[in-house]
């Protein structure tokens, strides 16, 4: 029974001409040799291509992956994966195998190189920009207060509330509170865009509106208009085109 693996490995080899049979069982090393440079090679082409995508992703932030991109990243790992699988069987592999075991690791080898073909011009241009619902402000840590905010965000998440008024005395932490939720919102993703606006006690309803516009990419749209109830309604249309959006103010 310890002979049935070899003699079913040489027929199996002997699908391909004998030239190559006897060419594999002759090179062997040279063939392994090759695999491992060539794995060497695509594993450092792995590796240069997530470090330069995590800088292209911080510059400027609201970047994402190209679907390609993470595609022939996902795929390389798993190929590296199966060549460490093809390493293991050739380095347990008796004489009686070695044909067989030229013929796999040649294999292997030609299938990396097509990965490491299809990463040449991957080299530029792995992000690009994503849909950006806004930036994650600096803030303090919550302390005591977490009730408040579990209750104003119940009432985010519920459909048919449109408008939250909060409102307190000065220094009781209104503005971490909205801070953090501000943030969260952006974590969970559930709404297309999230802007916060600062309205100071000099209040100027022209540079609210041209805030809000900004934040919305739609700054162009105001420039020509001079009426605040025109600018209004411009605002309001843009606004309705997004899918739900939550604006935080103090």
């Amino acid at each position: 029974m310890e002979y049935v693996e070899p003699v079913v490995g040489i027929a199996n080899c002997l699908g391909t001409p004998v030239c190559k049979y006897l060419q594999y069982h002759r090179k062997l090393n040279d063939y392994v040799r090759n695999f491992k440079r060539t794995r060497d090679e695509l594993n450092c082409k792995m590796e240069d291509i997530e470090l330069q995508l995590k800088a292209e992703l911080l510059r400027p932030l609201g970047k994402i992956p190209k679907q390609g991109v993470e595609i022939w990243l996902k795929a390389v790992k798993e190929m590296i994966r199966e060549a460490q699988v093809v390493e293991n069987k050739v380095s347990n592999g008796r004489y009686l195998c070695r044909a067989c075991n030229g013929n796999l690791v040649d294999e292997k080898t030609r299938e990396m190189k097509e990965f490491l073909d299809k990463a040449r011009n991957a080299s530029e241009g792995l992000a690009i920009e994503g849909p950006s619902g806004g930036l994650p402000l600096p803030t303090s840590e919550l302390v005591g207060e977490e009730a408040v905010r579990n209750e104003i965000w119940a009432c985010l998440m519920q459909e048919e509330v449109s408008k939250i008024g909060f409102w307190g005395m000065g220094g009781v932490g209104k503005t971490t509170i909205m801070k953090h939720i501000h943030n969260d919102l952006l974590k969970e993703q559930r709404f297309e865009r999230v802007i916060w606006v600062t309205i100071s006690k000099e209040f100027n309803v022209m540079k609210v509106q041209d805030n809000i516009a900004s934040e919305l990419e739609a700054k162009e749209y105001l420039d020509k208009e001079e009426d605040k109830l025109r600018r209004a309604a411009i605002l309001s249309e843009k606004l309705k085109k997004g899918r739900k959006a939550c604006s935080n103010a103090r």
